[in-house]
């Protein structure tokens, strides 16, 4: 038989039903231990509901006090079940089910109590839920408790741990399950303290609880003051508390921005279902989740206004913790941004449409360039059988044309100066001018510019001086500064009256760098055109029937090829009437020093045109079988006919295939082969005459309308032995065919 156990309080009568908040589970065991012993050594029941570990404890105690032998004496009489798997017995969706509970635990309460001897049960159940966040759900248990104890008799020990009430939120549910039992037991330290000890402890609980309501009053009134901010945000701002994110709080620009008025105490999901699964319901989540604030840029909002616009806004999420540190909500606020977001957008978009027009511009420059190329190259083309014809006009004798083959031939050479000057804008804009430089003597240059202008100078009766320190030297293109010095020459000749003076100077200005002047006395030039003289294209304002005439490049290349040559340009005038100057500075030659005064001084004096007739036929000294090719029929019968006049065979055809079959029987000691043939270009035709040409001597000549170095070297690579660039002077290819060896000549 068990021993008698003196009680450890003395209100645990049966039908009570009491609580007791604990802090530790050793004094939880002995009490709760005692509190059984009590029924089993009366000969009644006793139930344990407690967690795994309290059952062990509580199971070690009674067998260190009693015995094991003892305890399985009454293990009828003593009754364990685990308190988690007992509630998963009749909990539904987190909350007691009463049938269930009735068929579960009431079902043990009534067989135990059945004997009308002492029940005594303990239950830790409600601890469980409060653990687990259910402070409701532990207090309908507790109403179950009370109602089962309606109908037996028994006397019900509930234990919940101190901890599971930490804050001032908690206050509410902890007087709720305070007033849910008949008694509240003190802890053991209150109960087995004197009266002196005891009236000390109340008295500091009382002034504990005074500073902790005092504590609670100010969080209010923070809390008050929080609210208080958030209403008059200048943003929208709402307060979301809890796991489900009710609505505590939304301000009225919030309540506009999401055109709602009902959202306090609504959870968001609630209110706005159509956002599960959005960046909102996510963020929300993750801020209850690890405490961490999240900005969400840019989400945005149509405008309920049309429907189609869009409001653009910033989301603050910012964690709100209890003073536990644990997160009890989440303050939101909406930051308009839209007027930023649309100026972005809009300069992005400009970005991206200035990048479109960009390309557009280049497409549209590049396909300009190749008009102007594929406009030089063409002009070359007629310009072929013009100076065949002239120069076959000269071979007739006819002197009552001289006049006129010198003016058809002053204007051709001009039409080949403005085709050159068209394709050299073209290659520099591309970027495919290549200079060969060179030590160069100055005063060369300057006389082979004013070779290349004595026409136009004597046309226009001007008087040219030239003044050059025939000791500077340069390194540069000797043909590129040429033209240089020529186009300078050429606009002063044309903007200065008949009978003007014009004067071309070379000088040293210092050790490293040298000046080239041409200086005019002519219309001069306005002070609002001189910032634009250089620019390609422009031209001053002309007069209606364009007198002066060109295309506005000239100058343009004077600057580019200057420039290219590590130079510069400049233009001054006094204004109209007062003439103008252009001054060149370029680098000198590294070696060449300032050498002294010396000059050449020049003066032409206008003279009447001179027309110099070619070279008679006869005079030279063999006689070829030469091979024309060209697509152009007028340019290849025109040379085919100037070349029969000096004595020489000439076959002519017309295109690559023609050109094959008459090499094989005719073999050619020249060909001349225009480059641009259809079907087969001049370059592969090239490759196959001189691959046929193994027992036979062929020059082979190409005729082009393209002279640059690349040019050039791709005819090389091609097999020609000379590239000569349209509209071809007869000399060049006379002095090529008599510079031919004997052994290709032809028997007369």
């Amino acid at each position: 038989m068990l021993t008698s156990t003196d009680p450890p309080f003395d209100i645990a009568h049966d039908g009570d039903h009491f609580v007791q908040f604990y802090e530790s589970d050793a004094g939880l065991t002995e009490d709760v231990g005692v509190f059984l012993l009590r029924a089993l050594n009366a000969g009644g029941s006793a139930i344990v509901i407690a967690t795994s570990d309290h059952l062990a404890s509580l199971t070690s105690w009674l067998d260190a006090r009693h015995g094991a032998a003892t305890q399985r004496d009454k293990r009828d009489a003593l009754i364990l079940l685990d308190a988690h798997a007992t509630l998963e017995r009749f909990m539904v969706d987190g909350w007691p089910d009463e049938a269930l509970f009735a068929s579960t635990v009431g079902a043990v309460v009534a067989s135990a109590s059945c004997s009308g001897q002492p029940l005594h049960a303990f239950g830790e159940m409600v601890a469980v839920l409060c653990e687990q966040g259910l402070g409701e759900a532990a207090l309908q248990l507790e109403e179950l408790w009370n109602r089962l104890a309606e109908s037996y008799r028994f006397s019900l020990f509930c234990a919940y741990p101190g901890s599971a009430f930490p804050g001032a939120e908690h206050t509410q549910l902890f007087r709720h399950i305070c007033h849910a039992h008949k008694h509240v037991l003190p802890g053991s330290p209150l109960r087995e303290a004197g009266n002196k000890e005891l009236h000390l402890r109340l008295a500091l609980a009382e002034q504990r609880a005074r500073s902790l309501e005092d504590e609670m009053n100010r969080r209010r009134t923070a809390e008050h003051q929080r609210d208080a901010v958030l209403m008059n945000s200048p943003v929208a701002s709402a307060l979301l508390l809890g796991d489900k994110h009710t609505f505590q709080l939304a301000n009225p620009r919030y309540l506009d921005l999401v055109s709602r008025d009902d959202l306090i105490g609504r959870a968001y999901l609630d209110a706005f279902p159509h956002e599960r699964g959005g960046p909102i319901a996510a963020a929300l989540e993750q801020v209850s989740m690890h405490g961490l604030p999240i900005v969400h840029e840019e989400y945005r909002l149509k405008d309920i206004g049309d429907g189609l616009s869009s409001r653009v806004y910033t989301l603050h999420f910012e964690p709100l913790r209890a003073a536990s540190g644990k997160i009890d909500g989440v303050i939101l606020s909406a930051v308009e941004v839209t007027g930023y977001v649309r100026a972005r957008e809009t300069l992005e978009k400009s970005r991206a449409d200035r990048e479109v027009l960009l390309a557009e511009l280049h497409k549209a420059n590049g396909a300009k360039d190749e008009f102007l190329a594929m406009l030089g190259h063409e002009l070359r083309n007629p310009l072929a059988p013009i100076v065949s014809a002239l120069e076959l006009m000269a071979l007739r004798g006819n002197d009552s044309a001289t006049r006129e083959r010198a003016i058809i031939q002053r204007h051709v050479d001009h039409l080949v100066h403005l085709v050159d000057d068209l394709l050299d804008v073209s290659r520099i804009i591309r970027g495919n001018i290549e200079l060969e430089k060179q030590r160069v003597e100055v005063h060369e240059v300057v006389m082979k510019a004013v070779e290349m202008t004595t026409v136009l100078m004597e046309q226009r009766s001007h008087q040219l001086h030239v003044e050059v320190d025939h000791t500077l030297k340069c390194l540069a293109d000797p043909m590129r500064i040429a033209q240089v010095i020529a186009n300078l020459l050429i606009n002063a000749a044309k903007y200065t009256e008949a009978g003007g003076e014009i004067t071309v100077s070379a000088a040293g200005i210092d050790a490293g760098t040298m000046c080239i002047r041409v200086c005019d006395n002519g219309i001069g030039i306005a002070p609002d055109v001189l910032p634009r003289i250089f620019d390609t294209f422009y031209q001053g304002r002309q007069t209606i029937d364009r007198a002066e005439g060109g295309l506005g490049i000239g100058l343009a290349l004077v600057k580019n090829f200057v420039k290219l040559h590590g130079g510069r340009v400049d233009a001054t005038s006094g204004g109209p009437g007062r003439g103008s100057q252009f001054t060149i500075v370029l680098p000198r030659a590294p070696s060449d020093a300032m050498a002294g005064d010396a000059k050449t001084q020049i003066c032409i004096s206008p003279a009447a045109p001179v027309v110099t007739s070619p070279e008679k036929p006869g005079t030279r000294a063999r006689q070829r079988r030469i091979l024309l090719v060209d697509d152009n029929v007028d340019a290849a019968d025109a040379l085919a006919e100037l070349l029969q006049s000096y004595g020489h065979s000439v076959r002519t055809v017309y295109d690559a295939a023609a050109a094959l079959v008459e090499a094989d029987t005719f073999r050619p000691a020249v060909s001349v082969l225009d480059i641009g043939l259809p079907v087969m270009d001049g370059y592969e035709l090239a490759r196959q005459l001189r691959a046929r040409s193994g027992n036979w001597q062929c020059v082979l000549v190409a005729l082009t309308g393209y002279g640059q170095k690349a040019d050039r070297e791709r005819s090389h690579a091609a097999g020609f032995d000379h590239h000569f660039v349209k509209p071809l002077r007869p000399a060049d290819l006379l002095a090529v065919i008599d510079r031919l060896s004997a052994d290709a000549s032809c028997e007369k």
